[in-house]
């Protein structure tokens, strides 16, 4: 495709490019005016074929001039973003944002048949539309005129088919090949010691909450933000929103929030969505090192430390990951090593769990688990090792059959009270949690949820993890509940699938599969250990917990928590995530591993159960354990949703 340029000095070719550049020098904006704007040119191209003109942009800028893009994609036209040069937030950037979705191009190659033959850009873009556009152009070159920063990042979405205009802002794409500047490495900076990280309430682990409208502006526009839809779950006994990422890859990544509003619910998903986009693309960082482990084993952890498959998953046709050797060439980025006291490198791999396209070496599969943002590095670290724990005491309890005491739910009040009684109203399910904090004293439950139709779903299981144990189980409750709703509606249909995993775990390859089979009745003698044996029992009052109520500081809080895994033998390790569209707003995404602690993986081949000491000999563990003499470690797939 060869780039033309008008006497208005409008790139471009087609419809759209020839009658902006008429109309344009028909109302006296030329390349005189253009140029007293400080515009190079005005650029028309489909979205899908920006990339047709790379030189001329290119060309454009190295003027030292501004470019107002003019991108249409079916019905739509996007006019902006105006893209300045050494600036963020280009054409492409807007490209990334749009793609994959009603909104934009299809990366992979659009695969939408039109069932119309007419010209659709001559037939949505009709007399009306084309008017809207030349205004916003003309009003844009004007304004830059007079002075004014119309490189703000703001875009004209104007659509054909139902006749609106709608300003929105572009979110600038850290990972954009056109204009994103390496940033700093992943070593995490913590806060100065003399700031103060005030906690919004003595038991409340936040220092700040997101702002609603922060949200709207970067991160929910239907068009350019990184979430396109809000779904509502008006079926869930607590307020329940999901928005969905659209990813790069063919893929999507779905975020739930759940909360006693929709409102707050909402800002929870778009933050949940926020951790997973930035352990999915890792933008805005500087290049990893590139070695072997036996090169840099005075300055990086053992791999197999982190967990590994078993040799019968690496021996499997098709598996994925490869054995580690210390000979294997792969990334590695920083982490700060809490034992150490200093920064420590760590396969890339195992900091960002999004896939890679680029045939990089792989050990172990990962998913985002220990991810977590925050107000601040601490807060955000000290929410992933609450994950952390969450998801290894599940994982030890359920492989080593560990006999936990229960807490009675019966007779609990207050906000968690209601919660659970409405939980049974809503779902006809009866609700138990069991005791689980391990030797680090990170308070912990299983839970579970059992059905009473013989036809339906058996048993369904969860976990929670918090300093404050009462907000360990809500926690855990609000996600139990979204299984359960979701596994009545699916069961039916699901049913036969879910015995062919039952007889066969190598055919589970998703994490739906893990709760599915979980939940057969035919899997009920699974739950024996936990459900039917004799268990001792506290009170959920009597559960020591690890807030600090009279420290203000939120530094106190994650200390006690830190000191618990260092104190039981483990290391804790961080590795900084954040990404500039989360640094904008204040907002610190994090990974945290600690060597030694289970990881939660999903297909029963991807389980990690071998390098784990405190797996095999269960050493400093409080609860007996009921594995049989012999008895394999690891070897039912565990139901974790």
């Amino acid at each position: 495709m060869t780039a033309t340029t008008t006497q208005a000095d409008v790139v471009g070719s087609g419809f759209l490019a020839r009658h902006l550049a008429e109309r344009l020098r028909a109302e006296g904006v030329d390349t005189g005016a253009l140029a007293a704007a400080g515009i190079g040119a005005v650029l028309t191209a489909e979205l899908n074929r920006l990339a047709d003109y790379h030189d001329t942009i290119i060309e454009c800028l190295g003027t030292g001039s501004s470019l107002l893009f003019v991108g249409t994609w079916r019905s739509l036209v996007y006019v902006g973003p105006m893209w300045t040069p050494g600036a963020v937030g280009c054409p492409h950037c807007l490209v990334n944002r749009t793609a994959n979705s009603a909104f934009g191009p299809d990366l992979h190659g659009d695969q939408l048949a039109e069932s119309s033959t007419r010209d659709l850009e001559r037939f949505t873009l009709g007399p009306r539309t084309l008017g809207v556009v030349v205004r916003l152009v003309r009003e844009r070159v004007e304004a830059a005129a007079r002075g004014e920063d119309v490189a703000d990042g703001s875009v004209w979405v104007v659509d054909g088919a139902t006749g609106t205009a709608e300003r929105q802002f572009l979110l600038p794409d850290s990972t954009c090949p056109s204009c994103a500047v390496p940033g700093s490495d992943t070593t995490p900076v913590f806060t100065e010691p003399d700031v103060p990280l005030t906690k919004l309430a003595p038991g409340v682990l936040r220092t700040a909450e997101m702002d609603a409208d922060v949200v709207e502006r970067d991160y929910l526009f239907a068009g350019l933000g990184l979430f396109k839809e809000v779904r509502v779950d008006l079926q869930s006994p607590t307020g329940a929103c999901s928005v969905e990422l659209s990813s790069r890859w063919g893929r999507r990544e779905p975020a739930i929030g759940r909360a006693r509003t929709y409102r707050s619910s909402r800002t929870i998903a778009v933050l949940e969505g926020l951790e997973r986009y930035a352990g999915l693309y890792r933008g805005g960082r500087a290049a990893p090192v590139r070695a072997s482990w036996a090169e840099l084993a005075d300055r990086a952890i053992d791999p197999r430390e982190l967990g590994v498959h078993p040799d019968s998953s690496y021996d499997a046709e098709g598996f994925r990951y490869r054995r580690f050797h210390p000979d294997t060439v792969v990334d590695w980025v920083w982490a700060y090593s809490f034992v150490r006291r200093d920064r420590v490198l760590i396969p890339e791999r195992s900091a960002f769990w999004g896939p890679r396209h680029d045939g990089e070496i792989s050990f172990a599969y990962d998913t985002s688990n220990g991810c977590a943002l925050g107000n601040s590095i601490e807060e955000a670290v000290l929410h992933g090792l609450r994950e952390i724990a969450e998801r290894d005491s599940f994982l030890m309890a359920w492989y080593r059959k560990l006999a936990l005491p229960e807490v009675p739910l019966d007779d609990v009040g207050g906000d968690l009270g209601r919660l659970l009684r409405k939980a049974a109203l809503f779902t006809g399910f009866r609700f138990r949690a069991f005791l689980s904090t391990m030797e680090y004293g990170l308070p912990s439950f299983w839970l579970t949820a059992e059905g009473g139709e013989p036809d339906g779903p058996a048993v369904l299981a969860g976990a929670g993890a918090h300093p404050d144990p009462v907000q360990a189980i809500a926690g855990g409750m609000h996600e139990l509940i979204g299984s359960v709703l979701a596994m009545k509606h699916d069961y039916a249909g699901k049913r036969s699938r879910g015995l062919e995993m039952f007889a066969d775990p190598d055919l589970m390859t998703r994490m739906e599969d893990h709760s599915l089979v979980g939940a057969l009745p035919e899997a009920r003698p699974r739950y024996d250990f936990l459900l039917d044996s004799a268990h001792q029992r506290i009170d959920l009052a009597d559960v020591p917990g690890q807030v600090q109520h009279t420290e203000p500081d939120l530094r106190a809080d994650l200390d006690v928590v830190v000191s618990g895994f260092l104190g039981a033998g483990l290391d804790v390790l961080v590795v900084d995530q954040t990404m500039p569209e989360l640094r904008r707003n204040g907002l610190h995404c994090v990974r945290v591993l600690v060597p030694g602690t289970l990881p939660i993986t999903f297909g029963h081949r991807n389980r990690r159960t071998e390098n784990l000491p405190r797996l095999v000999s269960g050493a400093g563990l409080a609860y007996p354990s009921l594995l049989e003499p012999g008895e394999e470690i690891g070897c039912v797939p565990h139901p974790f949703p």
